[in-house]
Formats: structure tokens, sequence, C-alpha cells
């Protein structure tokens, strides 16, 4: 599979991607709009734009919009961002227009603004960007 020899034992020095920051490519339609959302709401900063990606960051994470030939949302959540007072944030952001999405099947454990409570404590609320990309904010019971 892929010419990868799985039965191998892990090497005896430090592992390739261990310390490496993870990054999450995102699919939009529109770069412009794009970075009305995710840097005029949201506050994300530029990174580097081209022709091909409109780069973003947050905190130390970088996030690529990518422009593809044909878009296509997924169902699910594609890209999530760890915050503190999770309450704090769902008021901030919807009095900027963003709306969360409530799901019946969470019943009384999400709020009426969109907070689901899970089972250990932690904290999810879920948004979509302009394009219907499914994101999310969570807060983690210390």
């Amino acid at each position: 599979m892929l010419g990868l020899n799985l039965t191998k034992s892990a090497p005896a020095g430090p592992l390739p991607l261990r310390d490496a920051t993870p990054m999450g490519f995102l699919a939009v339609s529109d770069f412009d709009q794009a970075r009305a959302f995710y840097e005029g709401i949201l506050g994300l900063t530029v990174f580097s734009r081209d022709e091909y990606a409109l780069v973003l960051r947050s905190g130390s994470t970088l996030i690529p919009l990518t422009k593809p030939p044909q878009l296509h949302v997924a169902p699910y959540t594609v890209f999530g961002f760890q915050v503190t007072n999770i309450d704090d944030k769902v008021f901030a952001m919807t009095a900027l227009d963003i709306k969360f999405e409530l799901y019946d099947w969470l019943g009384a454990a999400q709020t009426p603004h969109g907070v689901w409570t899970a089972p250990g404590g932690d904290k999810v609320a879920w948004f979509k960007d302009p394009d219907g990309n499914l994101l999310s904010i969570s807060e983690h019971k210390a």
C-alpha cells in the first residue's frame, strides 16, 4: 500500500512530524469574499496571497484557502478554532451577524445560542463561512 512497510518499528530518533505545526486547507469560491469574512469579521491576518491561495494566520497556524475549479462543500466540520470563554465568543460573533448552527439531534445539550456541551464537559459551536464550509469554535474543559 503506497510502498510503505507498515511492519517496521518507529525510528529510534525523533519522529519527523512530532513537533510540526499543523495546517488545514479550506476551499473557497472567491478570495475577496473569503478575505472579507476571515480577516474582516473573524480577525485572522493575511500571511500571503497569490493566484493560487490566500493564506491566513490564526495564532501560529497557517490556513491556506484555495479556489478549486469546482467547490464541493463537506457536510461535516472542516476546521475549528480552540477558544476560551466560548459563550463570550458566540455573543461577540453573533453581534457580527454570524449565525450559529442549531441541531435538533443535540437536544437540550445545545443552548438556543448554538453552544453544545459534550458529555465530558467540552463545548462546541458551529457556524458557516460564506461558501458554506462548516467551522467550529471549541472550549475544552480544563
